[in-house]
């Protein structure tokens, strides 16, 4: 598989381009990458501060990487893609991650949002029924929704380095989950022996 690293050349064989990766150098999101009808894989960097709410293409996008540090839109969007099942989005703030009312269209599977100040899940994230891995490491999270036990398909959770002072009890109730990690939170040791006696995990 061919990765495109340049822009103009995959829009002159757009019909060729499966994978990219471009480093958006300008703030405002360049529409003309919607225009790749065979798309699967995209990884993007840059100092792009915005994004579409609505995608006129990406049909067939599977995977998504975003890392745009001074980013200040939503990415609400990508949650209306009909084959997306990998995104990942590091270092690009999105205090709170919004989600689309009402149904979501992406079989997401894997979630990453690692070091991007993430301070709160919304409620609707339960409507990802097909996520199998969540990993949010590096943000200022305190506490999961309690839409979030919804979520049964879920195996694998990351939540290191994050602001949880007690670990939220709904996870004790989702029998899918084989791996968990909270390291580096701001348990007490009164929590952690809870942790252990109920969780039989060792939080460090």
């Amino acid at each position: 598989m061919k990765l495109y690293k340049n822009l103009s050349t995959a829009l002159k064989e757009r019909d060729q381009v499966t994978a990219i990766k471009i480093t958006i150098k300008d703030k405002h999101f360049p529409i003309s990458l919607f225009d790749l009808p065979n798309l699967t894989e995209a990884y993007l960097d840059g100092e792009c501060t915005e994004f579409p709410h609505e995608i006129h293409g990406w049909k067939n996008l599977k995977i998504l990487s975003i890392k745009w540090e001074f980013f200040q839109g939503d990415l609400s969007g990508l949650f209306s893609l009909p084959n997306l099942e990998n995104i990942k989005i590091i270092e690009t703030p999105i205090k709170h991650f919004l989600l689309p009312l009402g149904r979501i269209n992406a079989p997401l599977k894997f979630l990453t949002i690692k070091s991007c100040n993430l301070e709160k899940l919304p409620e609707e994230i339960s409507m990802c029924q097909s996520l199998l891995e969540m990993h949010l490491p590096g943000n200022k999270l305190e506490s999961l929704p309690f839409s979030f036990k919804e979520l049964a398909h879920l195996k694998r959770l990351n939540l290191d380095n994050n602001l949880f002072q007690h670990l939220p009890d709904q996870i004790k109730t989702m029998k899918n989950l084989g791996h968990l990690s909270i390291d580096g939170n701001h348990f007490s040791e009164e929590e952690k022996a809870r942790i252990q006696r109920e969780f039989h995990i060792w939080p460090n």
